[in-house]
């Protein structure tokens, strides 16, 4: 049996327990050394106010905090420690103070030391404003030769900085008042945080156009302060209650079509178990990448349709071209596989991050000869930002792609759910281009590192590889894959591809075991929670989708699908306490549950799982059924439509 914190997140460690601070009419926590949540009353005036330190490939060091004193008052505070950042190149030293006073008036000093020579891109403060409360305000910025410029927060996302060469920022907040940032030891700029699915606008210190990496060597030092300024505060802003409180469902009036549903093809052997789960899961697609590149490209292909007509599935083609793309075409077209099988095709290059145009033009004509039915795009194999910055012709294509993880920046829980609304974003701003958005393949981790500018150190043999993220396994994937079909499919996705199908980066783990025994916790042919969620949603294939909002998103999300017989509502408590949710549902359901009572009866006995785990549950009298939700847990919620 599996410690809960493995269940719930796929760790030994326990999460962080954050400290509820007050700088006068301030609020926020502090969890780490850091402050997140800066509000005053219902209005979060600052998302996250934190230092960081990021190497030459812009891999962030891990932190920790040593000889801590937190001196808490009633309406302010003290708080003094030392932070040591380390990862294989990064060995730095901050000694760091913050305090808060009764006006709301918070510093924040670091003084940092290098304690080996490394190559850093990066070091010092960064604070995250966020979008709701931002988005359209104008923002007074202040220049290190003291003139001023005016400038919004942008509302659709920014392919490039909105924000230079700040000293000082001033914004609006609520009721006439105003937030001030006052920076001291470096200059800053901001920027468009949505381009990586990060639900925050970022201001950052030392300009992108300053050279990097820079060296430092043991003994340099780096000293920077932040002030964070109130005016005209509000002085009854109507501070929220501390305890989490009932989230309410609300439905919508008109209903969206479901998108497509694929999963990304891996190296590991479809047999046994495995595939009868995955055809279960009636995916309708594989991805797969053809990368010529490679030397074994044509191996690859060959497994992805034999793995794709194993689960009756479609291909998602994904084509990445080197400079011979004509050639690699012309070899590739000789590949045996039936045109019908072939679902979609995207374009991409392994010399732009964004498909270019003489790619489009070389390619384009031969493909639609080759597969007259599939839909042929362009886009790129990596972040959201490399479309918006270089977007691509698309009068020649039939869609737009680009893929998503919510760890380019952090990777921390409450990091990871907060980006979820930001993946609806990228959507809607790419339906500005073209109606028809390809969201794939949305992963925990991302698959690679597009940024790197050098090679990274090497590991020990037995680390798990960069991409593999050990809450694949857990039940907070499972909520956070909710959370993240949520936003997409709301916002209009038209095709969607998640994970891979085995091992520690996909649905299930398969006939062998986990290659990190000692970081990666699951055991063989064991399902992982996540599975149920696209189990689920893919039985509504061709149905339709009721949007839903919730009442407090970063808590609990809800997706709700519709077919000619039934609805499912599925839920998530996306936090690590109990939350209670209120369904609006006139007639009995049936329930299933999947927290940690259920996790090893999901995994090991799938269709057991689901045909014994239902319950009937009658709605109370006001037409609303009411769910407690343990941490972390999925609740599928299902009644037939009369």
């Amino acid at each position: 049996m599996y410690a809960p914190s493995l269940m719930r997140y796929g760790q030994t460690e326990p999460l962080p327990e954050p400290r509820i601070l007050r700088a006068g009419p301030l609020t926020m926590l502090y969890e780490r050394g850091f402050l997140r949540y800066i509000r005053l009353g219902d209005h979060e005036v600052l998302r996250l106010l934190y230092h960081a330190v990021r190497d030459h490939n812009w891999a962030t060091a891990s932190h920790v905090i040593e000889d801590e004193v937190v001196e808490q008052r009633d309406d302010s505070f003290h708080i003094r420690y030392a932070c040591v950042c380390r990862n294989e190149t990064i060995h730095l030293r901050w000694q760091c103070e913050i305090t808060g006073d009764p006006d709301g008036t918070i510093q924040f000093n670091i003084d940092g030391e290098a304690l080996t020579t490394f190559q850093r891109n990066r070091a010092g403060f960064c604070i995250l404003h966020p979008i709701p409360e931002c988005a359209g305000q104008p923002c007074t910025l202040t220049h290190p030769d003291g003139s001023q410029s005016v400038a919004p927060f942008p509302e659709t996302i920014s392919p490039h900085q909105p924000f230079f060469n700040i000293r000082e920022m001033q914004w609006p907040t609520v009721n006439g008042g105003a937030a001030v940032l006052w920076f001291v030891g470096d200059v800053f700029e901001t920027e468009d945080q949505r381009n990586w699915t990060d639900a925050s606008y970022k201001t950052y210190c030392t300009p992108l156009a300053k050279p990097f990496p820079v060296t430092l060597k043991p003994g340099d030092k780096i000293q920077q302060s932040v002030e964070l300024r109130l005016v005209n505060p509000d002085s009854t802003p109507g501070i929220s209650d501390s305890k989490p409180s009932e989230t309410i469902v609300s439905l919508g009036s008109s209903t969206l079509p479901l998108p497509v549903i694929g999963v990304g093809a891996n190296h590991e052997t479809l047999t046994g178990s495995a595939v009868q789960w995955l055809q279960e899961a009636n995916f309708h697609h594989l991805r797969v990448d053809v990368n010529f590149q490679q030397l074994d490209w044509a191996d690859t292909f060959r497994k992805a349709v034999d793995d794709a007509v194993l689960l009756n599935a479609k291909l998602e083609l994904v084509l990445i071209f080197n400079q011979l793309a004509n050639y690699e075409l012309y070899t590739f077209l000789k590949q045996p596989v039936d045109p019908a099988l072939i679902d979609s095709v995207l374009i991409v290059s392994n010399f732009a991050k964004s498909t270019p145009a003489t790619l489009i033009n070389e390619v384009v004509p031969p493909l639609r000869q080759a597969f007259p039915n599939a839909r042929i795009g362009a886009g790129t194999n990596v972040f959201f930002v490399a479309v918006n910055r270089e977007t691509p012709p698309l009068d020649a294509v039939d869609f737009v792609a680009y893929a998503i993880s919510p760890q380019a920046h952090a990777v921390d829980n409450l990091t990871l759910t907060e980006n979820t609304t930001a993946q609806a974003d990228t959507v809607r701003d790419a339906r500005r281009w073209i109606p028809d958005v390809h969201v794939s393949p949305v992963t925990l981790r991302p698959r690679f590192n597009p940024d790197a500018t050098g090679n990274d150190a090497e590991s020990a043999t037995n680390q798990m590889p960069f991409s593999t993220d050990p809450r694949q396994m857990s039940l907070f994937g499972a909520a956070w894959t909710l959370a993240s079909l949520k936003n997409l499919i709301q916002a209009g996705a038209r095709s969607l591809t998640y994970y891979e199908t085995l091992g520690e980066q996909g649905m299930l783990q398969g006939d062998f075991p986990t290659a990190y025994p000692d970081q990666f916790f699951t055991e063989a042919n064991t399902v992982f929670p996540l599975y149920w969620v696209f189990r689920t949603v893919n039985r509504f294939h061709g149905g339709r989708v009721i949007p839903t909002t919730s009442s407090h998103p970063l808590q609990t999300e809800c997706l709700c699908l519709q077919n000619e017989s039934h609805t499912v509502f599925i839920l998530a408590n996306l936090t690590d306490k109990p939350q209670t949710v209120r369904v609006p549902l006139s007639h009995p359901v049936i329930v299933r549950v999947l927290n940690e009572a259920s996790f090893h009866h999901a995994g090991l006995s799938p269709d057991a799982f689901w045909a014994e785990s239902a319950q009937e549950m009658t709605p109370a009298d006001d037409a609303f059924v009411r769910l407690e939700l343990a941490p972390y847990e999925t609740v599928f919620v299902e009644c037939k439509r009369n």
